[in-house]
């Protein structure tokens, strides 16, 4: 998975506010009160949360993407960050977590409610006691703007990314085209395909209820990376 993105990512997050996402991490954690401060990133991409994070916390990241893993090592490679290579629907990195965070949207990549429940069953074994895990998720309405007419198109100087849209039993596909600009000035034409699941409040609920987790907190924020929901769940004693 993300072959191909994995060697753009940075790019195309560049003007992603990274410093504000760290300060809702920062205040959940705070309102959730977990009793230490390892912590595991799921999903952790190319490791630019885990370069902040770092600072204040024994970070751990976590993807299913190889070349994520590879791009995240380089950054961190002077710092104690240890990675690992998993599936975030059912995962053991051998060790238990004060805190878990999960960014971007990444939940929406799991593609059932089976899944989900799977995720967060994960998720609470992997916790210590009154642990806290922090993520958040896209609803429809968010697909919705950000496909206008099932399109997506990002045109720059040395990178242009297209992403078509359709959903199909109930899963929302993106087939990705890139055209990335080489040492020579040409640009190579990649392609790749993704896909997300949008779940409604009630299949949250559910999941979560069925994990064990008690759900702390909702915050529906508009301000970083287009409307998302983030949510704040504990592992009570």
């Amino acid at each position: 998975m993300y072959k191909v993105f994995s060697k753009i990512y940075d790019k195309f997050m560049e003007y992603s506010d990274y410093g504000a996402w760290e300060k809702i991490v920062e205040s959940l954690i705070a309102e959730g009160k977990p009793e230490g401060k390892m912590l595991l990133d799921i999903g952790c991409g190319t490791g630019e949360l885990l370069t902040r994070m770092a600072k204040n916390y024994q970070c751990h990241g976590m993807d299913l993407s190889e070349g994520m893993l590879k791009v995240a090592d380089k950054k961190l490679r002077h710092r104690n960050v240890r990675l690992y290579l998993g599936d975030m629907v059912d995962f053991n990195t051998g060790f238990q977590y004060d805190i878990m965070v999960s960014l971007f949207d990444t939940v929406n990549h799991v593609l059932s409610v089976e899944e989900l429940i799977s995720h967060f069953k994960s998720v609470e074994r992997s916790l210590k006691d009154n642990g806290v895990y922090i993520f958040d998720i896209v609803d429809r309405e968010f697909m919705n703007e950000m496909f206008p007419n099932d399109l997506f198109v990002d045109d720059r100087k040395d990178l242009t990314c297209i992403w078509e849209h359709e959903i199909e039993e109930g899963i929302d596909y993106i087939d990705a085209t890139y055209f990335i600009k080489n040492s020579k000035g040409s640009f190579d034409k990649v392609c790749e395909s993704y896909g997300k699941k949008i779940f409604t409040p009630d299949e949250m609920k559910k999941a979560i209820e069925e994990s064990g987790l008690k759900l702390i907190k909702i915050i529906e924020n508009n301000e970083i990376a287009g409307r998302r929901n983030v949510y704040l769940l504990k592992k009570m004693v």
